[in-house]
């Protein structure tokens, strides 16, 4: 086994195939601590592993996915996890364009003392998207024809919402087969109807809702984020016959927090250090949050992590006299930086707003402070309710008061923090955890 190691882009060192990339699968590593001295290019390497064509028992899993970089280290996981657990010949469609997460070496620390059985499990093709879109539009079609006639998948994962083009393209591809099974995921949670079929222009029958009610039935499953998500995707028009399963999403825990957290500028053991993490934006509702700060005492503390739209912003707001000295701006942080972070925090908040592009889908911080043993708040947006469970407190969206008083009942509340955590830990053990995402994902698709 031969192995390169790049700093750049991953689909610039691989082959071309038909417009795509073909024939390597690849993980990242954080070099093995009994490799001594160190490589000269540091301790963060990037490694990639030429596969060709193998099957352990003949049969092939195929996932395919257009989704946050965030998310790309999770999800390969439970590629992973399957591939390992079933004995499949694993293979992975991206996006050519896709970006990958700058964490996702933290992906195989989990697999240190068992690298050559990951390694190899999983094969990337990197394929070119219809009108440079493939959420939206789907891959290019003889790409991806190219590559399942060679591949004949009986087993389809596509991490991408049921409804969009990649998902079309494959149900469209499969239209007359039984096989493979095809399970697809559902996120969306505020559409209110769906499509009507017969259309005020011509040629009177809308082609979308045309599409859905030949097409959708083929799915044999799809994969809601939350119980939201699976109620919009039946008012759409899902059928019926086909199964919704809520289960979450993956993310990653304590396991994977290859590096330590950020440095405090506080005495940790006088302060209560309120912990947020996310896309500074309006609708993350990190101005109701510093509201709320401002009328805690001196104790309470704030850090937030993230980056966005309304940094420049935020970093005004931290000027202000109510908060000077009492809150610390850290920056965006790498995933693993940012596990490592949440167990600095005494209470992690999540104040979200129902705002455009949609209520809160999930909230994947929520679920990644609940692995690392961290009390949760979060607004009543979208799903977040849900998210939280048993595991912390609600408090209605927009209202910095309730906000404050909630953050204040679990610094007093010794029984109410440690009831949370419990939950939270069970909750991320049963739901939220790779292997409980391979486990629903397993179910849905019926891998013996």
């Amino acid at each position: 086994m031969s192995f390169i190691q790049t700093h750049d882009f991953l689909s610039h060192l691989l082959p071309p195939y038909e417009g795509g990339r073909l024939g390597w699968g690849w993980t990242s590593w954080i070099f093995p601590p009994h490799l001594n001295p160190p490589p000269p290019w540091g301790e963060e390497v990037i490694f990639l592993t030429q596969l060709g064509y193998y099957s352990m028992n003949g049969k092939t899993f195929l996932i395919c996915f257009d989704t946050s970089p965030d998310q790309f280290g999770p999800i390969m996981r439970v590629a992973e996890l399957i591939i390992r657990d079933h004995g499949l010949d694993g293979h992975v469609i991206v996006p050519k364009d896709f970006s990958f997460s700058t964490s996702y070496h933290s992906l195989t620390k989990l697999s240190i003392n068992d690298f050559y059985a990951v390694a190899e499990l999983l094969t990337l093709h990197f394929l070119p998207g219809r009108n440079g879109c493939a959420g939206r539009f789907g891959f290019e079609s003889k790409s991806l024809e190219t590559l399942l006639k060679k591949l004949k998948p009986e087993f389809i994962w596509i991490h991408a919402e049921f409804w969009e083009g990649i998902a079309r393209q494959f149900l469209w591809h499969y239209r007359f087969q039984k096989n493979p099974s095809i399970v697809a995921y559902v996120a969306l949670n505020d559409a209110k109807s769906r499509i009507p079929l017969l259309s005020a222009q011509f040629p009177f029958l809308s082609r979308t809702r045309l599409y859905q009610i030949l097409l959708w039935p083929r799915l044999d499953g799809v994969a809601a984020c939350a119980t939201k998500s699976m109620e919009c995707a039946r008012r759409i028009g899902l059928p019926e016959q086909v199964p919704v399963a809520v289960n979450y999403l993956p993310v990653f825990g304590p396991k994977e927090a290859a590096r330590e957290g950020i440095t405090l500028p506080w005495q940790r053991n006088t302060s209560f250090v309120i912990g947020f993490a996310g896309f500074i934006s309006e609708q993350k509702g990190w101005k109701i949050l510093l509201r709320a700060v401002g009328q805690l005492p001196e104790r309470f503390k704030l850090v937030l992590a993230g980056d966005g739209e309304q940094r420049d912003e935020l970093e005004t707001w931290l000027k202000k006299p109510a908060l000077k000295n009492r809150a610390y701006f850290a920056g965006w942080l790498p995933k693993d930086r940012l596990l490592g972070t949440y167990p600095l925090f005494d209470v992690f908040v999540l104040p979200s707003l129902t705002k455009p592009p949609s209520p809160e889908q999930f909230g994947c911080v929520l679920a990644e402070a609940m692995a690392c043993g961290v009390p949760v708040i979060g607004s009543n947006s979208g799903a977040i309710p849900e998210t939280v469970g048993e595991a912390g407190l609600i408090v209605p969206e927009g209202d910095p008061d309730a906000l404050a008083k909630a953050i204040f009942k679990m610094s007093e509340d010794d029984h109410l923090r440690k009831r949370a955590i419990a939950w939270g830990l069970e909750r991320y053990r049963t739901h939220y955890s790779c292997e409980a995402y391979a486990r629903s994902i397993v179910g849905l698709l019926h891998i013996p």
